[in-house]
């Protein structure tokens, strides 16, 4: 410090102990250093001073969780090198613990979208609801007013065979039918015991709506759909042992021609049968029924093969059944409607068809999921739930999930779907740790190769099963 000088001095207390003035600058470090204490201690300092001793701070109260979290494993099993595949196009994926619980894996899940035939899971599940599993559907031959007349009345079974073959195990046949209309006919009019007019009955539909027109031509012509007609022989299939053979214009008309052809054989006469079309007497008296296998057999014949015609026929029946018109129309009401039963909201979604065939099917994929959860978990669904391809064992999975997939082979359920530019497969993964339930569906620019891409992200999530994660 420096030396203090004279002035100094003199402005300074006197050796006599006069008071001191202080500086300004002092007066205001230590007015500074008050309120800094006051500042900082608060009532501590005042407490201190005041009991003379040293005071123990007090530390503040905080809140706690009114309900602690539960601890969660970290997934670290990644499908991201899978997801990756370019021949996935514009995919969705999603996976789910079965049971319910949070998505394990959701990728572009919100939005509902075309996924083929995984349609017919919903058109199962409706059918099994409305129908019920015993229900079998029905083709009879009843009386007509006018003498020499009976009336064949399509019942929607497509079943129904004409000859000895037959894709449908069980199905029933039209020359039983016949057989049993002549012999009841000539028991009723011995008289006149000759039918010389057929009466066709196909009002259990709208007439203008057998073919969706979201439907390629192609369908029908290479043999995948019929036109949907409540009465048709053999699926109205040109072969009725092939599963795909082409189908006709007119269901109605040939089935009609085999009737008339099986009465003859049954000894009606040789003479010439007419044919017209319109709807039977309310009090018409039944002469002959046939009916077709159980809803839960037709089902179990559906699924593995993806059967078109199946699907389509069981959701037009379910639609009259259910009170509806049997229209393509009325599907959109009833299956949101039904699925409700199950406690399963679809009115996100859009459904104009049984198959899936139309690319105005729109499922929501999260949605689907829960469905899937019933499927899998439910009693009155379980013959849906057996009749589910298995991966590398049965129907449309048989030839799938080879390669780097083969380890999945025996593990996943599901029902495959393919419509143009949509692949798609929908189902349950028995994994370790726990069944996932999942949906995958590749569209946009996609071919044949997205199946196998598929079936390797499906084996990913079998091999990671709970461990499965998000990225």
């Amino acid at each position: 410090m420096g030396e203090m000088t004279d002035e100094t001095i003199d402005s300074t207390t006197s050796a006599s102990g006069s008071k001191r003035t202080l500086p300004p600058l002092a007066v205001m470090g230590i007015a500074g250093a008050v309120l800094v204490t006051a500042a900082f201690g608060g009532g501590f300092a005042l407490s201190a001073l005041s009991s003379g001793g040293v005071a123990e701070p007090v530390a503040e109260a905080r809140e706690t969780p009114a309900e602690t979290v539960a601890a969660e494993s970290v997934r670290t099993c990644s499908v991201g090198k899978l997801l990756a595949n370019r021949a996935l196009g514009t995919e969705t994926v999603v996976v789910a613990p079965a049971g319910g619980g949070a998505m394990f894996l959701d990728v572009n899940g919100a939005d509902a979208i075309p996924m083929g035939s995984v349609m017919k899971v919903i058109t199962a599940a409706v059918a099994l609801d409305v129908l019920g599993p015993k229900a079998r559907l029905e083709t009879k031959v009843v009386d007509a007013s006018t003498a020499g007349t009976v009336v064949l009345v399509g019942g929607g079974d497509p079943t129904l065979r004409a000859g000895s073959s037959s894709v449908y195990p069980g199905a029933p046949s039209i020359v039983d039918l016949a057989q049993k209309a002549v012999t009841a006919y000539q028991q009723k009019h011995p008289d006149s015991p000759t039918i010389t007019k057929v009466i066709v009955d196909v009002s259990m539909f709208p007439a203008d709506d057998a073919w969706n027109s979201n439907w390629p031509e192609s369908e029908r012509t290479i043999g995948y759909q019929p036109m949907i007609v409540p009465l048709m022989v053999d699926g109205d299939r040109a072969n009725p042992g092939l599963p795909t053979s082409p189908r006709s214009s007119d269901p109605a008309g040939n089935a009609a021609d085999a009737f008339i052809a099986a009465l003859q054989q049954a000894g009606n006469g040789n003479g010439d049968v007419s044919v017209e079309y319109a709807a039977a007497p309310s009090n018409a008296r039944v002469l002959a029924s046939v009916q077709s296998e159980p809803v839960a057999t037709l089902i179990k014949q559906m699924i593995p093969t993806s059967d078109n015609t199946l699907a389509e026929l069981l959701m037009r029946v379910s639609s009259v059944e259910a009170g509806y018109d049997g229209g393509a129309d009325s599907i959109q009401q009833l299956v949101i409607g039904t699925l409700g039963n199950y406690d399963i909201d679809m009115s996100a979604g859009a459904f104009e068809d049984g198959s899936g065939e139309s690319n105005k099917d729109l499922i929501p994929p999260r949605v689907m999921i829960e469905l899937l959860d019933v499927v899998f978990s439910s009693k009155d669904l379980a013959v849906l739930r057996d009749a589910l391809p298995v991966a590398g064992q049965s129907g449309t999975l048989a030839s799938r999930f080879v390669g780097e997939a083969e380890n999945a082979r025996g593990h996943v359920r599901a029902k495959s779907g393919w419509i143009d530019k949509v692949y798609a497969l929908a189902g349950q993964v028995e994994a370790k740790g726990g069944d996932l339930n999942f949906v995958v569906v590749a569209r946009g620019k996609v071919s044949s190769t997205a199946m196998a891409a598929i079936d390797n992200l499906v084996a990913g999530i079998y091999s990671c099963g709970s461990n499965l994660a998000s990225f």
